[in-house]
């Protein structure tokens, strides 16, 4: 009997040293502490009763179980729009820990709300089904939204349309109607006062009763600039402010006529002049003057421009046909007269563009006018031995990355040195030998004069040797460079491309009296805590300073006072939009070059009908219900893989203390019997 109690002593500590070995992990509910609470995320404009926080409760512990422990948040900002509410909750959850349940009333429509879903998709907590969602209107147990709705979330216009060319308004509409409804309503858009299409669509609603729909419209622009376009949805199932949405659209000429002049010919112009020949939707008038002391004598006279400068018609009558010029290597005071110089001064200051091409006679005007516009304050010496490689210099000019990782892969030999830029000039681009400018923007007024301080920035790299095979493929990465900056320049002359001296442009969809933020949009990025004017044409004027949103990543800016401080809405005891001309300049320019447009303008007190919701903001995220909690209790606690003898350590002390039983009785009490 003794003996077989020792034996079966023995085979319990076998087996207990063997489990570890024979399973050496499971699975085991994480203990962690950030898994044992529960965020509540709130808007920081929902005040909850003592009811409505019990209400949660209940619905939290019906659905995860009542052993947790509750933190609550709060997320947005006073007197904010949606786009800063949802980008401060985007904040909150990437810090957030455990998990979190976003309360919201989902009235957010637009980009803005499509850009929050896709953000809040590739959060961590997302990913690791951590995230839920409960409608206030649930915790309210608010019944008014029930009713069947249709609102106009956004219009979408490409950000360059061109005169005279079909463009397309795609407008969206999301609402929620009786499933199996036949819905049939009119958008019209318009320009101000000016109508520009109208379209009649049906369609029928789906069984989940949801609606999320796009209407494109056809239209045609009848003149260029900056327009504000709007859309206005004629239904049934759309009130104010939620039936109108607009946004602002760049018109540019279809066709550009470009006035290409310069003082050769060398392979420098003649480079340029062929690559500009060959640009689609493009009429190049090029003039070179008959060669100088210091032309290129190789090229025959078979090649040489016989016809004389044409420079009273050419900057007389004919100069605002131009929608930009490229001076390249021109000698202003030789060729053009004073009427001449102050014609083209005007007509830079008027929102022409001008591209300065570098060469040993651009930048030897004596004329006061012409160096005005010259980037440097002294006359750049030209260096024809050196090679410098241009870097990017760091400036809010243009927000394109593939624009400045371009400007790094260019090489120069006839480079102008020891430019001392002007204070307002902007610096794009150095060389990395002596730090020396090489790319500049100058402002002036409405225009823009871009200098080149290089000769042979577009071919430069051809002139490097290649040592081996593997420098091929750097030799292509230099020309898709230069090719990308050449592409950049024209777009610039054509005035498709803007940048950051400009203010930026009101991006709506939708803009209310008491608004103190505003969604804005830029063509070449906005500068960061940079100054601006809001303006009506009344010459009303509020300053605002400019801002990111860092998780939307969308451009802001922040008015000093509420919008009804400089405007007056007539209609205000109702809820419709009044037209308003306002327009975006920078602090410090002339009233005189605001580019204004006509923006319906909501009364405060219709701010409180957008509170529609927008059933596709939190599509994807698990929805929790106060009657349909079918969720696991143990949803908060996360499983996790560890070792056999880590998750159950008493296993091992178990297995030793039989042991050490097993070696008293066997050897010391019982030893007579083994």
């Amino acid at each position: 009997m003794k003996k077989t109690f020792v034996y079966l002593l023995r085979g319990i500590i076998i087996l207990s040293l063997f489990i570890p070995i024979v399973i050496p992990f499971i699975y085991v509910k994480d203990s962690d502490e950030n898994n044992s609470y529960l965020n509540i995320l709130i808007p920081q404009d929902t005040q909850f009763k003592i009811e409505d926080k019990i209400n949660i409760e209940n619905i939290i512990n019906k659905n995860f179980g009542s052993n947790i422990t509750i933190n609550y948040q709060n997320y947005g900002l006073n007197e904010s729009i949606p786009s800063q509410d949802y980008d401060d909750l985007l904040g909150h959850l990437s810090k957030a820990k455990g998990v979190s349940v976003i309360l919201s009333k989902s009235a957010f429509f637009g980009e803005d709300a499509k850009i929050f879903t896709n953000k809040l998709k590739e959060t961590i907590l997302y990913k690791e089904n951590k995230i839920y969602f409960l409608p206030i209107q649930q915790v309210l147990k608010d019944k008014k939204n029930e009713e069947d709705y249709l609102a106009l979330s956004d219009i979408f216009i490409p950000k360059i349309s061109f005169l005279g060319e079909e463009s397309i308004a795609s407008v969206n509409i999301i609402g929620k109607v009786k499933s199996h409804s036949e819905i049939q309503a009119e958008i019209v858009i318009h320009s101000g006062d000016s109508f520009l299409n109208s379209k009649t669509f049906h369609f029928k609603v789906p069984k989940n009763g949801l609606v999320n729909t796009t209407v494109d419209i056809p239209i045609n622009f009848t003149k260029t600039g900056n327009q504000v376009i709007s859309a206005d949805i004629t239904s049934s199932l759309t009130n104010p402010p939620l039936n109108s949405a607009s946004t602002t659209v760049q018109v540019v000429y279809s066709k550009t006529t470009l006035l290409h002049i310069s003082v050769g010919p060398d392979w420098s112009l003649r480079t340029l002049r062929q690559k500009l020949k060959f640009w689609p939707n493009l009429d190049l008038l090029s003039y070179y003057i008959l060669r100088e002391t210091n032309s290129d004598q190789s090229i025959p006279n078979s090649q040489l421009s016989l016809i004389e400068f044409p420079a009273d018609k050419l900057f007389g009558v004919s100069l605002q046909n131009f929608h930009g010029i490229i001076a390249q290597n021109f000698l202003f005071d030789t060729y053009l007269g004073e009427r001449e110089s102050e014609n083209l001064i005007h007509y830079v200051k008027n929102g022409g563009r001008l591209v300065i091409q570098g060469g040993p006679l651009s930048f030897l005007s004596e004329n006061s006018s012409i160096k005005s516009i010259f980037p440097c304050e002294n006359k750049p010496k030209w260096d024809y031995e050196n090679l410098y490689h241009w870097t990017a210099n760091d400036t809010n000019f243009i927000s394109n990355h593939n624009f400045y990782s371009s400007l790094s892969n260019i090489v120069t030999h006839y480079t102008a040195i020891n430019c001392k830029p002007k204070k307002e000039a902007i610096i794009l681009a150095k060389t990395k030998e002596g730090d020396h400018p090489i790319l500049l923007a100058m402002p002036a007024e409405k225009g823009i004069v871009l200098s080149f301080l290089a000769g042979d920035w577009l071919y430069g790299y051809t002139q490097e040797k290649i040592q081996n095979t593997a420098e091929v493929a750097l030799r292509m990465k230099d020309s898709d460079s230069s090719e990308y900056v050449f592409n950049w320049m024209v777009e610039f002359l054509q005035r498709r491309q803007d940048s950051g001296i400009r203010a930026p442009d009101i991006a709506g969809p939708r803009i209310y009296a008491d608004d103190s933020t505003l969604r804005v949009k830029s063509r070449g990025g906005i500068q960061i805590d940079k100054s601006v004017t809001l303006a009506t044409d009344s010459k009303k004027f509020l300053k605002a300073n400019t801002f990111i949103l860092n998780h939307l990543d969308k451009e802001m800016i922040k008015l000093q006072n509420p919008m009804n401080s400089i405007i007056n809405i007539q209609n205000k005891n109702k809820i419709n939009s009044t037209s308003v001309s306002l327009a975006l300049g920078l602090e410090d320019k002339d009233s005189e070059i605001l580019k204004f447009g006509t923006w319906p303008i909501f009364p405060s007190n219709a701010k409180s009908q957008e509170n529609k919701e927008n059933p596709f903001l939190f599509e994807g995220i698990p929805e929790l219900s106060e009657i349909n909690a079918d969720l696991p209790k143990d949803v908060y606690v996360v499983s996790k893989k560890v070792p056999l003898i880590v998750a159950y350590p008493w296993i091992l002390a178990f297995a030793l203390l039989l042991l050490g039983i097993e070696q008293f009785l066997a050897r010391i009490l019982w030893r007579k019997y083994f």
